[in-house]
C-alpha cells in the first residue's frame, strides 16, 4: 500500500515518553526499495522561520511562523511541505497536490516574497526502512499496539491550519468521521 499522501497520528495510547506520542505525520515518500518518509507537522521548534532564513544568509519579514521539527532522523535536512502553485530548484511531488522542496534557492525565492500560499517549514524527517511502518501499523512484533498509527487521507485544514496537540486533536476527529463513513 503506498500512504503519499496520507497522515499518520499517533495513537491515543501511544505512551507520552515516546517521541511520537500526539504527532500528526504527513507522508511525502513511500516506497518497498527505500522505505517511507514524512515529516511531523505538529511539533514546533523555538527558532523561527526568520532565524533560519537569517542563518542561511536571506530575510523573512516575519518573526511569527516557526520551523517546526519533521524527525528524528538527518536533523540538519530542512523541508518545506507547500502547496502545488511554487517550485524551487529541488522540488517534488508529496501526494494531495502538495509539494516537497528542500534547497538553498527556496530561501532566496521566499525573501523576496515569491512563496507557496500555504506551507510549513521542518528540520529533519521520519524515516521507516522498508516494511517497518506496516509492522508498526499492524502491532507485529516487535512492536505492539502502542506504536500503531492511524492513518487518514487529510484535509488541506488540518496540514496547514492547526499546530501542536491542537492539530493532533483535529485529526484523531477526522479519523473518527472518515471511519464511521466507511460504515455507511
Amino acid at each position: 500500500m503506498n500512504r503519499v499522501g496520507k497522515l499518520l497520528i499517533a495513537n491515543p495510547t501511544m505512551p507520552n515518553e515516546n517521541p511520537f506520542a500526539k504527532s500528526v505525520i504527513y507522508i511525502h515518500s513511500d516506497n518497498s526499495q527505500y522505505g517511507t518518509s514524512g515529516v511531523i507537522l505538529n511539533k514546533p521548534s523555538h527558532t523561527t522561520v526568520q532565524e533560519l532564513f537569517f542563518d542561511h544568509r536571506a530575510t523573512y519579514p516575519s518573526s511569527i511562523p516557526l520551523v517546526h521539527i519533521g524527525g528524528p532522523v538527518n536533523k540538519t535536512a530542512i523541508v518545506l511541505l507547500h502547496t502545488d502553485d511554487w517550485q524551487s530548484q529541488n522540488t517534488a511531488a508529496a501526494g494531495n497536490n502538495l509539494l516537497v522542496s528542500s534547497d538553498k534557492f527556496m530561501f532566496i525565492k521566499m525573501s523576496q516574497g515569491n512563496e507557496p500560499i500555504y506551507w510549513r517549514m521542518m528540520i529533519g524527517l521520519s524515516c521507516w526502512s522498508p516494511g517497518q511502518l506496516d509492522m508498526e501499523i499492524n502491532g507485529q512484533f516487535p512492536y505492539n499496539k502502542t506504536h500503531q498509527w492511524l492513518t487518514i487521507d487529510p484535509t488541506e485544514d488540518i496540514i496547514f491550519g492547526y499546530d501542536g496537540e491542537d492539530q493532533w486533536n483535529k485529526a484523531l476527529e477526522h479519523y473518527s468521521h472518515q471511519k464511521i463513513d466507511q460504515w455507511f
